[in-house]
């Protein structure tokens, strides 16, 4: 692999030995992946903020990155923590659990991470520019930075991210590269569809895409319009069920302003229709709704923005939930703060519901609660809570959800 001249001092050990290690492993990945240089990135974004993801070993490394000194050479930021920093005793997190994740906390502090505890960094302190290259971890974040934005990550894994944080540089192969961003699976959606696209069919569209096209790049055609939220819970289910970590929508994102860009003027090596049909069956798939009792309903995922949030408090306002039903409703602490501001944490709190902030059900500790079944409108709630949560789930609108919670119990109708 081709280095600079400042690569080759990194590499040396000239800029410390956290940075000459980072940089062996980025060569060695770009090495098996066939990249011939580095590019330098703008941010970087890391997943092992996480104490359920990084655990002891993670702050064995951590210790030894600040014990010699290391500091982030770009900006990055945190993916959501372990436990609600604030709450973390209201969620029944063991003491000693929240202990190490505050033990994290305190060391990413000192290496100058940026704690935003959050799967939505560009909706914070991280936001990227079209064409921007990114070192970011967080399959969400991956696949709306290069989707939504345009900008050019690769989906990588743990520490791969603080790697890119210490040196300011990543392999230069996979998205970064434009020849391998064109559509290579196009899935047309039926009149009788999009006629009335309802808000929720965005996640499971996107369950649908990522099962299909595993990790190739996916475009969708048919649709007319969609929200900044709808894009986000599309690309969240995709990578969720898949490994989508760039989709194009034809006249929506930025590199799909027709078909024939999406694709990189060349033939797509597939073509899916999509009708009602279709998204009813895997609508059932992520947890069809059988009546019953439900015990938490988790919204939020990825962390709602401030137009959910309102969305949200008109729903609850005057309602109270269920006295044997949670509602958590995930978000981050900056859109926290805006929305107590605006009276809608409020309305949401006298309701009954309670925030989860910086953290949310697939990273928490929940075995004390007992959960037996969670309703959700997020679709990677719907791919990941049977394991992580280890409950049944049912999938519903963001309004059947919120029903559910008022009634205490799921209902066809």
């Amino acid at each position: 692999m081709y280095l600079t001249d400042e690569e080759q001092r990194i590499l040396d050990g000239k800029c410390g030995d956290p940075q000459r290690v980072a940089l062996r492993v980025l060569v060695k990945l770009g090495e098996a992946c066939g990249a011939e240089r580095m590019v330098p990135i703008v941010s970087a974004h890391l997943v092992a903020s996480s104490y359920q993801i990084a655990g002891e070993a993670g702050i064995e490394i951590y210790s030894q990155l600040v014990a010699q000194g290391a500091r982030v050479a770009v900006q990055t930021t945190s993916d959501p923590g372990s436990i609600d920093f604030a709450r973390w005793r209201e969620f029944k997190t063991p003491a000693d659990y929240a202990a190490r994740q505050v033990k994290i906390a305190e060391l990413l502090d000192r290496m100058g991470v940026i704690p935003t505890w959050t799967c939505t960094p560009y909706a914070t302190f991280n936001l990227p520019r079209f064409g921007d290259h990114l070192g970011w971890s967080e399959s969400s974040a991956v696949v709306f930075v290069n989707s939504v934005i345009g900008a050019r990550t690769n989906r990588l894994a743990a520490y791969v991210d603080l790697c890119a944080a210490l040196t300011g540089r990543v392999p230069y192969f996979g998205l970064h590269v434009t020849e391998n961003r064109r559509g290579q699976v196009v899935f047309e959606l039926t009149p009788d569809l999009t006629a009335d696209f309802a808000d929720h069919y965005f996640p499971a569209l996107g369950y649908l895409v990522g099962q299909t096209v595993g990790d190739k790049v996916p475009v969708i055609v048919g649709l007319r319009q969609a929200t900044f939220d709808q894009l986000k819970a599309f690309g969240a289910a995709s990578a969720a069920s898949g490994s989508v970590a760039l989709y194009h929508m034809v006249g929506i994102t930025p590199e799909a302003r027709t078909l024939e860009e999406a694709c990189g003027r060349q033939a797509p090596a597939e073509r899916v229709v999509v009708g009602r049909r279709e998204i009813g069956a895997v609508m059932e798939q992520m947890g069809g709704v059988v009546d019953g009792p439900v015990d938490v309903v988790g919204i939020g995922c990825p962390h709602a923005s401030i137009d959910q949030m309102r969305r949200y408090a008109s729903l609850l306002e005057g309602k109270r939930i269920h006295s044997g039903t949670e509602l958590w409703v995930c978000t981050n602490v900056v859109v926290e703060e805006m929305a107590r501001k605006m009276g809608y944490v409020g309305i949401i709190e006298r309701a009954g519901a309670k925030l989860m902030v910086g953290t949310c059900h697939n990273d928490c500790p929940l075995g004390a609660w007992g959960f037996r079944r969670l309703m959700t409108d997020s679709g990677k709630f719907a791919y990941y809570t049977p394991t992580t949560v280890g409950t049944q789930c049912v999938f519903g609108s963001t309004e059947a959800c919120i029903q559910a919670a008022i009634a205490g119990k799921v209902e066809r109708s």
